[in-house]
């Protein structure tokens, strides 16, 4: 005969032995992995006064302040392409992710802002605050600027 019933007992005690085998090793390999090794705590330190640097159809310096929930940008010193000063203020924009938006008046137009605020770490050696602007009509620009 060339099956016997001794010959399907071994193998299923085979494949029962080996089972129990590879459920210890994931068990122990779970057993052995330390919580919270994968993904270390980010420290958020976004929070507080930024300088900025306006380029584009404005150009000029300002001021921003980061909370957890607003943005605000102040253009300082800033000019329009003819040179005639610019003011612009962005009041409580609200921020979602590290992330902002909004429209405001600025120059006689409506400014559409949209930017994100990024913390330290890696590569930064501070947060930064980084937007772009569309001034209606007029033309383009773009914030940047580090914490204090």
């Amino acid at each position: 005969m060339l099956f016997s019933s001794d010959m399907i007992k071994i193998a299923s005690g085979w494949r029962r032995l080996m089972k129990r085998i590879a459920f210890l090793l994931v068990l122990i390999s779970l057993l052995l992995l330390k919580p919270g090794a994968a993904a270390p705590l980010v420290r958020d330190d976004t929070n507080g006064a930024y300088r900025l640097i306006f380029k584009g159809c404005y150009n000029g310096t300002g001021m921003g302040m980061v909370t957890p929930n607003f943005v605000t940008l102040r253009g300082d010193n800033l000019v329009d392409e003819a040179g005639k000063p610019v003011d612009f203020t962005a009041q409580k924009l609200d921020v979602q992710n590290h992330r902002f938006h909004g429209a405001i008046s600025a120059g006689g137009t409506i400014v559409v802002i949209s930017g994100r605020v990024d913390p330290s770490g890696g590569a930064l050696k501070k947060a930064r605050l980084i937007c772009t602007f569309e001034a209606v009509g007029v033309g383009f620009g773009r914030v940047a600027g580090e914490h204090n």
